[in-house]
């Protein structure tokens, strides 16, 4: 059965290089149209390395990216974010003492006779929050709210830039229960609009739950791709760590003659002749 599914971005053969060590080893990444490619591997694998090249933060050494059919060369993150590619950090980028709106629209001001427009600007940010089911004003200060709104407020930016493709490192590292189900929810519309999501996340229980497609990378080594729904968590940590686990938590017995620590003939208010040691 042919897969049917649409390409929007490929990267090939990536390769980086930091002075004598190479991160990254002519690594490919397929992510396809409105659905969410997570990317996984331990820490040190080169998923936020690959990321980075993608976003314009760092230069590949060797390798090709094509977006939508077309080779694209990103020296920037303003080229990546101009040419639909944004990425939500960790550390999220924006500024606490400014409003919502302001920082949705951060350098892209609305300007009506040389001045902010700042109708159109609470107008414009009303709407992506909306389109996020965020029952929330454009004017609070990002100071004033969670950081699972804050995730939004990142969301709401990439939207604003009409990413297509819109990366997610470790998004629910700092969440609530409650703020990862409502990530999960807008992830499920942002799929709905047609969005591609990379999605990095050492959880793997996210990643069977919201992801269509997995990439691995161990060593900065391409392992493999696979269909989410083809797999399992035993054959995803297999390609992870490079070896088959008899056991993910194994028993390992201790056996010490050397005495540490005993106590003799304890006798109080509380206790009645204890020994141990």
């Amino acid at each position: 059965m042919n897969d049917m599914r649409r390409v929007v971005l490929e990267m090939k053969g990536i390769t980086k290089n930091f002075l004598s060590v190479r991160a990254l080893s002519k690594v490919d990444l397929n992510v396809y149209d409105g659905e969410v490619m997570a990317l996984v591997g331990e820490n040190g694998a080169g998923k936020s390395t690959l990321m980075k090249i993608l976003s314009g933060i760092y230069k590949r050494d060797e390798g090709e990216i094509y977006f939508k059919g077309e080779k694209l060369v990103v020296n920037s993150p303003r080229e990546a974010m101009n040419s639909g590619i944004a990425i939500i950090h960790q550390e999220l980028n924006l500024i606490e003492g400014m409003s919502i709106e302001e920082n949705i629209f951060m350098g892209r001001f609305p300007m009506k006779g040389g001045r902010i427009d700042w109708k159109k600007m609470s107008r414009d940010a009303g709407a992506l929050l909306e389109r996020l089911n965020l029952k929330i004003s454009p004017k609070i200060l990002v100071k004033d709210i969670t950081i699972g709104i804050k995730q939004m407020v990142e969301i709401a930016k990439a939207l604003s830039l009409d990413a297509q493709i819109i990366i997610m490192d470790e998004p629910t590292d700092s969440l609530t229960d409650k703020e990862t189900r409502s990530l999960f929810d807008v992830i499920g519309e942002l799929k709905k609009q047609g969005k591609s999501i990379v999605y990095i996340s050492h959880r793997l229980r996210e990643v069977f739950e919201i992801c269509d497609d997995v990439t691995v990378l161990r060593d900065g080594n391409f392992i493999g791709e696979n269909k989410v729904s083809e797999i399992n968590e035993d054959m995803l940590i297999e390609m992870m760590v490079g070896r088959k686990l008899e056991e993910q938590y194994p028993y390992v017995e201790h056996k010490s003659e050397e005495l540490i620590f005993e106590v003799k003939s304890m006798d109080n208010d509380l206790v009645g002749n204890i020994e141990f040691g």
